[in-house]
């Protein structure tokens, strides 16, 4: 319709919603993110820039191909071809640049088991346009991103800069078996047997909150501002939970954060906060030993084993911590602020750069994402 209204807009999301009923979602928010999934890939080829859809589950069978799928027939009639991560990230750099050059409406890295991140998934995501190195030649022609691009997974985690490029949905069957359910009819049937009235649907919504004047309902997002006001705030304005604050949830679980966060509590345990260190004062410390309750006193343990463990687990090389290593992350992260805290360096080309852990003095009140206001800078 021309200028459908709320009422309409409703009735055309429960229409759209009706096709999830068999998927197991943990809560609202994932919900909302499958939604915000189905609109996306209908309407990416007009959005400059779009987040990333990961779908994830603790079992195989529980559905996440299969939602992407769902997506993929609403928007192009077919379903959704895939392809795996590769072992390395140059490897995966590759095959998600030969999509790229050949204009795929819907791309989906299928089954990643463990981290997904990278430099060339985050640039499709949140890149209008991107220079794509041909393989075996010199060339890197000029491509538009105009992919609506998923990833699904078992226990997948989003990883590094990922986590701010995209939002997750969690499925959760609670069953062994979860590939033996039954389902009372197919979606996917159900779509290809009338797809015109689902695409009608999902442009009804859109178009309905365009109508009431695109009204204010959630914060912004910095470098997804078209995204937002097209999928995101019409399923806010129509009372879904806002697909957005699954990435604060995407960022808890972020390994990198995690290992920062250690590594401020200790620092804070053990040395002394705005001293300059260098990382082997630094290492010393975390490896420092002790004379164990042993009847042999001349066995000994590390006084500090979890702040060794964590400098292992970073830089560790040979069962030593190496401290080029060491410096590299410790520069990787400075200035990062997490919890109120950040890494500052000093160089000092005689003795070896200095890293300070100092409190930051005026860091800004946070605000939900799903609020107007909310802190645009922390996605």
């Amino acid at each position: 319709m021309e200028r459908p209204d709320r009422n309409e807009a409703i009735a055309a999301l429960a229409f759209i919603e009706a096709l999830l009923v068999g998927f197991p979602f943990v809560g609202p928010v994932d919900r909302a993110v499958a939604l915000s999934g189905i609109l996306t890939a209908l309407v990416r080829g007009v959005l400059p820039t779009a987040p990333l859809h990961a779908i994830r589950a603790h079992s195989p069978g529980t559905g996440k191909s299969f939602l992407v799928d769902l997506a993929a027939v609403i928007a192009t009639g077919r379903r959704c071809p895939v392809i795996a991560a590769g072992k390395t990230e140059e490897e995966t750099e590759k095959r998600l640049g030969a999509l790229l050059r050949d204009a795929v409406p819907v791309v989906s890295i299928d089954n990643i088991n463990g981290e997904l991140g990278g430099d060339m998934l985050c640039q499709l995501t949140e890149r209008p346009l991107v220079r794509v190195r041909i393989l075996g030649k010199s060339e890197a022609p000029e491509l538009e991103c105009r992919s609506t691009t998923f990833a699904t997974g078992n226990n997948l985690v989003l990883a590094g800069d990922m986590t701010r490029r995209a939002v997750l949905c969690s499925l959760d069957a609670e069953m062994d078996r979860p590939e033996l359910r039954d389902f009372s009819f197919n979606p996917l049937d159900r779509v290809m047997a009338n797809r015109g009235a689902y695409v009608a649907a999902a442009l009804t919504v859109i178009r309905a909150y365009q109508v009431a004047g695109s009204p204010t309902v959630c914060g912004p997002l910095g470098s997804y501002e078209d995204w937002s006001a097209m999928v995101r705030s019409p399923l806010v304005w129509l009372g879904h939970d806002d697909p957005v604050v699954s990435m604060e949830t995407a960022r808890e679980e972020d390994p990198e954060l995690s290992a920062i966060r250690e590594l401020f509590e200790h620092w804070r345990a053990h040395l002394i906060l705005s001293d300059g260190y260098t990382t082997n004062s630094i290492t010393k410390t975390a490896c420092a030993k002790t004379a164990t309750s042993s009847l042999d006193f001349n066995q000994q343990g590390f006084l500090f084993p979890e702040f060794r463990d964590l400098l292992l687990r970073q830089a560790g090389e040979g069962g030593v911590v190496n401290s080029r290593r060491f410096g590299k992350w410790l520069s990787r992260i400075k200035g990062r602020v997490v919890d109120g805290h950040r890494i500052e360096m000093r160089e000092d080309g005689s003795h070896g750069n200095r890293f300070s852990l100092c409190r930051v003095s005026a860091a800004p009140a946070y605000a939900s994402p799903g609020r107007p206001g909310a802190a645009a800078s922390e996605f």
